[in-house]
Order: C-alpha cells, then structure tokens, then sequence
C-alpha cells in the first residue's frame, strides 16, 4: 500500500473527483479552508496521479460520448466509436495540471480572499481536457465564479466553449485560429464530446428562462456568440461540419415553443430598450443555427457527380433529426425574439382570454 500526507491525499482526492472515478462530497470540505501544501509529490503520489489522470481521462473521454457509435467525415469511414476511427493519442499532462490541482487544495475558494492561480504555461491538449471537467465539477457550486476568473481557464477555448455563461462577465476574443489545437490530430476530443457539449448547451438555453435582469441576458448572448461564431468559422474552414452537431442536438427539444419562454421571468421593472436589447441576446443559439441552415441548404444542393456528394449526404442523414422544419422554427423563434411582439408561453392568470367564435354570449 501506497503512504501519502495528508495533502498528497487531499490532491488525489481531487483529482479522482475532477475525472469522475470518485465523488464530489470528500472535495467541498477543500473549497473551504486553506490547506498547507508541498511544492512536489513524493514517487508513491506522483505515481498514483499520473495512473488516475490517464486512466480518468480515457474514461472521461468515453462517458461524455466517445464509446457511442457515430458516424463522423470524412463519409468513408461507417459508424464506429472514438478509438475505433483514431489511435490512441498521446496525452501529455503539463506543470499547468499539477499547479492547478494544488492550488484547488490550497485555495479556500468558497470563501473571499483567496490567492489566484500562479501559473504561467500554455495548455497541452490534456491541459485543456482537464480544465474542462475540473469546469464541470465546479459550474454549479460557490467555486465557479473563483474558477472562471482565473485567466488559464479564461484561455482555455474548450472550458469556453463548454461553458460560456461561466465567462459571460469576462467576454475573450476569440478567433477561429483559437480552435486550430482542438481540431488538431482528427478533431478526436471534439468528436468525444459531442454528448457532453450538447447537453451543457441545452441546459444554458433552459435556464435563461430564470434570468431576471436584462444584463444577464445580454452578457450570456455575447458570450454563446462569440465561442459560438468562431467555432463554426474553425470547423467550416477545417471541413469538420459534423461537429458542429452538437448544437442541434442541443436546441431540438426547444425550439417548437414560445419564444417567450426564453425570457419568461424578465423583470418588469426594465425599459423597453433593455427588455428588447435582452430579447435580442437570447437568440444567440438561434442565430447559430440559422447559419447551419445555410450549410443545410448547401449540402442538398450538392450534387451526385461532386466530389462532396458522400460528405454532403452524411450530414444530411445526421442532421435530419432536426430537418428542415427545425431551421424553419428556429428561424421563427429567432425573428420572434427581436420583435415587440411575442406569441405568449402561457396566459397571464391576471388577463382573461379573449372570447372565440365559440364562446357563449
């Protein structure tokens, strides 16, 4: 049996919950006090890191969408799992990892007052694996926002992606360049978390209906808009349309109803102009899929004799889920929500319905 200190302990700990081999309940404790760490592990707990980082990551990988079958471009390849259409990558866990796990230990990041991360090393492809689920563990917790204001996440273009309502307030620019490491090597972790990025992307959309104030609105839209369009800039250029699926995965459920759901709990107290500014910005999903509506239309006008006819036709199968009737009610839902007037989500219980043809005198 592996003997480790008690921070060594606390940072496995972490770790083992971070790439979801253990529970999240040991870890609140640490997000509360300040804990006296080591600058270096000793062999027995550097050991047992690197076994849990690569054997979490790999599972990791594979939970968030990775073991399904699917079919991914080019259309030669059929369906199959992620390490079924690629080798098995070479994943390279820098000091920025490490740093960040010791300073979660450190850090009482519950509370006010803590340090910030002191660390200063470009993200490896695992890096940004890592930051991305150590986002997933703390999205919904006192921690995110301490988290979100650190700049290694805020560089990070997949905890950006993932999870753009964390960095609404601190809006980066981005370029489609940004997603040149992500698209790297296949595109492999893009095609993993298919899954996992279509449901962090419908639960952004459902909870905008709880936003009260105009501003959170607006910051949210600039923030989906940004990664939003410079994500499809990358893959369009890329030739890796298919990853974009993710995004009609995630509004498909939504967009058959009343646009006013999205900005159903609106404080009355807000102008006009701010009400309308705020409507606008809740389309941002929306207005993301009016562009794979064009690619839409642009792969049924391909024709058999193109080279891109296998390709065209592939997305056409992926996406016919969503269709044609799926653009043409996002399309409604989009124009509805920069319009005064709204179809409601369900009528006011102070206003009486207006009589029909069928009503009683």
């Amino acid at each position: 049996m592996t003997r480790v200190s008690p921070f060594e302990h606390s940072l496995l700990t972490l770790a083992r919950a971070i790439v979801g081999m253990g529970p999240f309940a040991p870890v609140e404790d640490l997000f509360r006090g300040r804990q006296v760490t080591a600058s270096r592990l000793g062999p027995g707990a550097l050991h047992a890191l690197r076994d849990t980082l690569a054997k979490g990551s790999v599972r990791a990988l594979a939970s968030t969408g990775g073991a399904r079958k699917r079919r991914h471009l080019p259309a030669s390849t059929g369906p199959a799992r992620l390490w079924e259409r690629h080798p098995p990558p070479a994943l390279r866990f820098s000091l920025l990892c490490f740093s960040t796990l010791r300073w979660l230990v450190e850090q009482p990041l519950a509370v006010p007052g803590h340090l910030p991360l002191d660390v200063d090393a470009p993200p490896t492809l695992a890096d940004e694996l890592f930051l991305y689920l150590c986002c997933r563990m703390v999205v919904d917790t006192p921690c995110a926002q301490s988290v979100a204001a650190q700049p290694q996440f805020q560089r990070s273009v997949l905890c950006q992606l993932g999870f753009p309502a964390l960095f609404s307030s601190r809006v980066m620019r981005l370029e489609a360049a940004s997603f040149a490491p992500l698209l790297a090597e296949g595109g492999w972790m893009l095609e993993a978390l298919q899954d996992e990025l279509a449901l962090r992307w419908r639960r952004l959309e459902e909870t905008k209906s709880q936003l009260v104030e105009p501003r959170q609105l607006v910051d949210l839209g600039a923030a989906q808009e940004a990664v939003l369009n410079a994500f499809l800039d990358a893959v369009d250029r890329a030739g890796r349309r298919d990853l974009a699926g993710f995004l009609l995965e995630a509004m498909r459920p939504l967009v058959d109803q009343p646009a006013s759901r999205w900005v159903s709990s609106l404080s009355p107290r807000a102008s006009l102009a701010q009400k309308a500014e705020a409507r606008r910005s809740a389309g941002a999903s929306l207005r993301g899929l009016g562009r794979l509506a064009r690619w839409d239309a642009e792969h049924r006008a391909v024709r058999f004799f193109d080279d891109t006819y296998e390709d065209a036709q592939l997305l056409l199968a992926e996406w016919a889920s969503f269709g044609e009737p799926g653009f043409r009610w996002a399309s409604e839902r989009e124009r509805e929500l920069g319009t005064d007037l709204m179809p409601s989500a369900a009528t006011s219980q102070d206003t009486l319905p207006l009589p029909s043809s069928e009503s009683a005198p």
